[in-house]
């Protein structure tokens, strides 16, 4: 993706206009937030809300499953386990490993 480069005026009022180009590429129109951040080298670095969203996402790890699947799975294990344990203490369980899905 080429990167874009360009420049921008403050208003009297502190305001800056983003070029079209740019509010085209991060898809913003009228209204939209923005997060703005100054870097460590002093540049200002602006970010949609959505790709700052994003961003967040990645730290918690990978899209490539669901989050509730993880958690439907990990109490499925934990059925098994407390009926493999009632069942080594002869108490029968209620709710089985298949009724928890």
């Amino acid at each position: 993706m080429r990167r874009l480069s360009g420049n921008a005026r403050l208003d009297g009022r502190g305001r800056l206009v983003l070029p079209a180009d740019f509010r085209d590429r991060l898809g913003l129109k009228p209204g939209d937030e923005v997060r703005i951040s100054e870097e460590s080298d002093s540049s200002l670095r602006i970010e949609s809300r959505r790709t700052a969203a994003h961003a967040l996402i990645g730290l918690a790890g990978s899209l490539d499953h669901s989050v509730l699947e993880d958690l439907a799975a990990d109490r499925r294990e934990q059925a098994a386990a407390e009926e493999a344990d009632a069942l080594r203490s002869g108490q029968m369980l209620s709710v089985s490993a298949d009724t928890a899905r």
